[in-house]
């Protein structure tokens, strides 16, 4: 059995573990059901780096281009547009291209973005998009640390929903620690 400074040492690596991964940890998800039945993705990461090269990162061609694709064509306004690419040699409009609908914004708080759902989609997802919505959160912990969260919102609690939400998680924290090591 432990004696006590032995569980005090480990209950401190623990928390010294805790708080190195808060602080300059890989991005994190979870998933949660809503009080309608449908399932939530939170994924969160921060980065040492402040809010507004965190905003401008997601808001720019430029930002945009330095961490999600090599092509794109922003028009950041309320109902605008963020359309991209994820093949170097394409055009925005050509066969998947990504647009995604910008519902709203408050600058350095806040994005709602509604995905255009294109040929690229599992087919039980075409005419789901009008339910799904991608909540962007910039939170400043400091002048040069801000905490980013996205909310997916709308997902089915069905099988296939909860298999493509595994997809989903893998593909964007692999997106949110680029943007973490583009900024950082």
């Amino acid at each position: 059995m432990p004696n006590k400074e032995q569980i005090m040492k480990y209950f401190f690596t623990l928390l010294i573990l805790l708080l190195v991964n808060l602080t300059y940890g890989q991005a994190t998800s979870q998933t949660d059901t809503l009080p309608s039945g449908e399932l939530m993705l939170k994924q969160e990461v921060v980065i040492n780096t402040s809010i507004e090269k965190v905003w401008n990162a997601y808001t720019t061609p430029e930002g945009w281009k330095g961490w999600v694709t090599p092509i794109v064509e922003m028009d950041f306004r309320i109902n605008g547009t963020i359309k991209s690419h994820y093949d170097s040699t394409a055009s925005i409009g050509d066969k998947g291209t990504i647009v995604n609908h910008i519902l709203n914004y408050i600058p350095y708080e806040l994005i709602t973005m509604q995905a255009e759902l294109n040929e690229n989609f599992p087919e039980f997802m075409i005419g789901e998009e009008k339910n799904l919505y991608s909540i962007v959160d910039f939170h400043k912990l400091s002048e040069n640390q801000t905490k980013l969260t996205i909310y997916g919102i709308g997902y089915k609690n069905e099988q296939q929903w909860i298999d493509l939400l595994k997809f989903f998680i893998q593909g964007n924290e692999m997106s949110l620690n680029k943007l973490k090591n583009y900024l950082e």
